[in-house]
């Protein structure tokens, strides 16, 4: 394939000798964390403004103190969340520096989205946290604080989706101009359906575990609507994301899932789907029941989590496979230009240690040796004065050794001369020849 890749400036991927595949667990288990809280910032946020609306029309005030307790899990997973999101950033801008940035640029400006997007969600969801007992009796004006702060928080993730999906697939760089290019994808759609299906299923679970607590702790009524309404977002979600994620892998382009094909990661999609049926399964049994153990709401979120996992590690795969020729080439590459770098720096010591010595008793080239020349010249004004103005104004020749000496400021309006790694002999010859040169026409 002919990959039009920036090897004009090879890199080399700083492991501190580590194996890569240290990075490749480390990357999936970071990732993990975060998406997770991601997942719960989405459907938490999304259950506080439909069980306030909810509350407002059943009139019930326990379905109200359910949607206030979600933004609880909504402040709290959106702090974890971009946290947690710095750590997969990094380990992949190590390892896919160069994929990765190419991506961002290709995407940019509309890539600072997720700063400036994450700020006015944010602000809009503690706006609606802390305004909730205030406007109570404003529950119009309320809700649509709510709603505006959900609507920021699901624009995010069309941007992030997008940029992922370009620099994991590398051979589209020569065809992606604007991130709406990307954007509006089979790829980019399909596994945004993912991201969804999985966020609304994740807090499916974990509605269920917070309520099997909330009756133990006494919390009775709320706890039994956490339970019924988890259950309800689980199998509402879940079924779709079982068809979906055997799927994932072939939206990617023919090159990454064919190769794909030939690898153990193609496998694990379709585990992590038995492992949602037997999830399913067991929901299903439990449907009537309006109280669920916390022993039986653990081993749902356990198989939620398991498959989750799964899913990550296939993520992973589509890197391996869809970097694994451009990532030897561009090894090539810095092999190429540490060779060429190392034949470059022999020949230079090789010239060097040929060259002729230096003749320190003629002053100019004592100048020269000393990085004089790097500020001065003799008769153009550099960074420092050149010599003749130097020679014009000064007639003593123990002021200029000072000068070179112990360094010198404010005389000639320039940059302060910093002391100088001269001897006082050599100071000395410096300076006579300085001072010789305004007798130079």
């Amino acid at each position: 394939m002919n990959w039009k890749l920036p090897f004009d400036i090879p890199l080399i991927t700083p492991t501190l000798g580590l194996p890569l595949e240290f990075f490749s667990i480390l990357g999936i288990i970071v990732f993990v964390v975060h998406i997770c809280f991601i997942y719960m910032l989405i459907g938490a946020s999304t259950a506080s403004v439909i069980y306030n609306i909810v509350g407002v029309f059943k009139k019930d005030s326990n379905y109200d103190k359910f949607a206030y307790r979600m933004t609880n899990f909504t402040t709290v997973s959106e702090n974890m969340g971009a946290l947690w999101g710095v750590a997969p950033l990094l380990v992949i801008s190590v390892l896919f520096t160069g994929f990765f940035y190419t991506a961002i640029l290709k995407v940019s400006p509309h890539i600072l989205h997720i700063i400036y997007g994450n700020i006015i969600a944010f602000l809009l969801s503690y706006a609606y946290k802390f305004s909730w007992h205030v406007l109570q009796n404003h529950k119009g004006f309320h809700i649509t604080i709510g709603i505006s702060a959900v609507l920021a928080f699901f624009t995010l993730p069309f941007v992030f989706m997008s940029m992922t999906n370009l620099y994991m697939q590398p051979e589209l760089f020569a065809t992606i101009q604007n991130i709406w290019d990307i954007m509006f994808t089979p790829v980019t759609g399909f596994r945004l359906l993912n991201f969804f299906l999985s966020a609304f299923m994740a807090t499916g679970v974990v509605l269920i575990f917070v309520g099997a607590r909330w009756v133990k702790k006494g919390d009775i009524e709320i706890g039994k609507i956490a339970i019924s309404q988890g259950k309800k977002w689980f199998l509402l979600a879940t079924p779709l994301n079982i068809v979906v994620m055997p799927l994932l892998p072939f939206v990617f382009t023919a090159r990454i899932s064919e190769a794909l094909m030939h690898t153990a990661f193609i496998y694990l999609p379709f585990i992590a789907s038995i492992l949602l049926i037997i999830a399913v399964l067991f929901i299903l049994n439990k449907f009537n029941d309006e109280v669920v153990s916390s022993q039986s709401a653990i081993r749902v979120v356990a198989l939620v989590l398991l498959s989750i996992f799964l899913m990550a590690t296939t993520r992973e795969g589509v890197r391996v496979v869809s970097f694994a020729e451009p990532l030897a080439l561009q090894a090539q590459a810095t092999e190429e230009f540490m060779n060429a770098s190392l034949t470059e720096y022999k020949k230079y010591k090789e010239e060097l240690a040929n060259k002729p010595a230096l003749d320190l008793n003629d002053p100019a080239v004592l100048a020269e040796s000393k990085g004089c020349l790097s500020c001065h010249s003799i008769d153009v004004k550099l960074v420092g004065p050149s010599y003749k103005e130097v020679a014009l104004k000064n007639s003593d020749e123990a002021i200029l050794i000072k000068s070179m000496m112990e360094g010198s400021e404010n005389k000639y309006d320039v940059v302060p001369m910093p002391a100088q790694d001269v001897s006082e002999a050599e100071a000395k010859k410096l300076a006579t020849w300085i001072l010789k040169l305004k007798e130079v026409k």
